[in-house]
């Protein structure tokens, strides 16, 4: 029998909606920041299969869609953008067939964004969690 003194939890009968599953698209495989095409190749080979691959924060800004075509190469459809808080060049990455992107967009920006259908579903507002190239193991037997 439980203590009468302990706090019990509560339970709101309608929660505030998060930000969750809800407002953005859910990511079926593990996510990999990549910043380099050597990442990249060190991630294909020694990482998890198949994974998402992840660019720098705001990469879409600072180095563009086709830096990031480059080290992607065809697997451009399993990757993330992130394209700091531009929506032209989050558009522009999806339209050159890069899976998802990151945008820190305003509600006015996404609803504008979710009127086209290939957009629909495909824009993060948040980046995902993640795992760093270092952490890959060098050969599948090595003891993390």
């Amino acid at each position: 029998m439980p203590h009468k003194d302990l706090p019990q939890p509560i339970h709101q009968e309608n929660p505030d909606p998060g930000t969750g599953s809800r407002t953005s698209p859910s990511i079926p495989y593990p996510v990999m920041v990549i910043s380099c095409r050597h990442d990249m190749q060190r991630a294909q080979l020694s990482g998890p299969s198949p994974f998402m691959a992840l660019s720098p924060e705001s990469a879409g800004n600072s180095l563009g869609v086709s830096w990031w075509l480059e080290i992607t190469d065809r697997l451009a459809p399993l990757s993330i953008l992130d394209c700091g808080d531009s929506p032209a060049i989050a558009r522009h990455a999806l339209d050159c067939g890069i899976g998802l992107v990151v945008c820190r967009l305003s509600p006015a920006q996404r609803r504008a964004l979710n009127t086209y259908e290939q957009y629909r579903n495909r824009i993060l507002l948040f980046r995902p969690p993640s795992s760093r190239p270092s952490n890959l193991r060098e050969r599948p037997d090595d003891r993390m």
